[in-house]
């Protein structure tokens, strides 16, 4: 059984904050060289995505940039270094 994880339990850093999806999408298709679009629930590392059909996940070395929205404080866009396991995931996932 997996277990959901929290953003206090990542290392990661927050790019932007207080910015629309439309916003985040384009932040984050500037600023990757590859962009998955995954389902709402999709998993980083433990942590699950809300949004609809098509949340932009963006690829740039070996880091994820991705936007996340926790209730209460808005969407802001992070990045996680060094994960390389998750982008295979998605390239698996998401050819």
């Amino acid at each position: 059984m997996s277990r959901s994880s929290c953003t206090k339990d990542m290392p990661y850093e927050v790019l932007t904050s207080g910015v629309t999806l439309t916003q985040s999408e384009k932040y984050i298709k500037d600023n990757s060289e590859k962009v998955f679009h995954v389902p709402g629930g999709y998993s980083i590392k433990g942590m699950k995505l809300i949004g609809s059909d098509k949340i932009p996940v963006g690829v740039k070395g070996n880091d994820l940039i991705f936007q996340f929205i926790k209730p209460c404080f808005g969407l802001f866009i992070l990045k996680m270094t060094d994960v390389q396991e998750e982008i295979e995931k998605l390239q698996k996932e998401f050819p």
